[in-house]
């Protein structure tokens, strides 16, 4: 399979598009694309990528509500999220996934980029403790952590180390490059399935689930996330949802 591999320097909660994802689904999900039909790719673990993903990410999140929520959660409501600050965070936890082993993957310039986790590269679930403290500090996103916890073990099993993981997804929200996102998510689910290994995702708001669901995911629970403490009378609709999604599981 024609996938990109990691090496030091260049190997190839999201704002999708669903008119980048050309025609519809079929058999061209399960082998790798044509270099014709699609934006050069690349992968890397390099600083430039980390730089990158981060710049894409801070803007195409902005507006994204459970970006904001996050962002509010650590910093105050009086503190407005700003390109810079999601840049921060974004490009901490891309340092922190190259760190364990994950890479990134780009199409037409950074039109389109993802972070991908390979198997060796996920973490151990976090303790009781560990949970905790989080949730000490950062109530709002502590919570959410805890709910993915939960349902993915629910999903895949609590001793279910094997698989990829598909994060911090984004187009560039100036760009249009046909075929973009096709070329950072479609050959990684051709090849999870010749692994026979599923793949986990959380989508943060409904277009991205949307194009997911296009590729072969499927939500498998909702997490509804708040800006305060629920009580009684609230509605949901005060909530941020925010979707699991799994792909081929049980493996093909």
């Amino acid at each position: 399979m024609n996938v990109p591999i990691t090496t030091g320097a260049n190997i190839s909660v999201s704002s999708l598009a669903i008119g980048d994802q050309g025609s519809g689904p079929g058999s061209s999900e399960l082998s790798t694309p044509s270099p014709s039909s699609l934006p050069k790719v690349t992968a890397s673990q390099s600083p430039e990528h980390a730089h990158r993903l981060a710049e894409v990410t801070s803007r195409a999140t902005l507006t994204d509500p459970l970006n904001i929520l996050f962002q509010q959660d650590k910093t105050g409501s009086a503190t407005p999220p700003t390109p810079n600050l999601l840049y921060k965070a974004a490009k901490g936890r891309m340092d922190t996934k190259i760190a364990a082993g994950s890479f990134i993957v780009e199409a037409g310039d950074f039109a389109a980029v993802a972070c991908w986790e390979p198997p060796s590269a996920t973490p151990p679930p976090l303790t009781g403790e560990q949970l905790d403290r989080l949730e000490h500090e950062k109530p709002i996103f502590g919570q959410f952590i805890r709910d993915v916890e939960r349902i993915r073990q629910a999903c895949l099993g609590p001793d279910q180390q094997q698989y990829w993981t598909l994060s911090l997804m984004a187009r560039d929200p100036e760009r249009k490059t046909k075929g973009a996102v096709r070329a950072v998510i479609q050959p990684y689910v051709a090849r999870a399935k010749q692994e026979k290994m599923p793949i986990w995702l959380v989508a943060g708001n409904a277009r991205a689930r949307d194009v997911y669901a296009y590729f072969g995911f499927r939500v498998v629970d909702t997490i509804w996330s708040y800006s305060k403490e629920k009580g009684d009378g609230d509605e949901r609709a005060e909530g941020v949802p925010s979707w699991c999604m799994v792909c081929n599981w049980p493996p093909e």
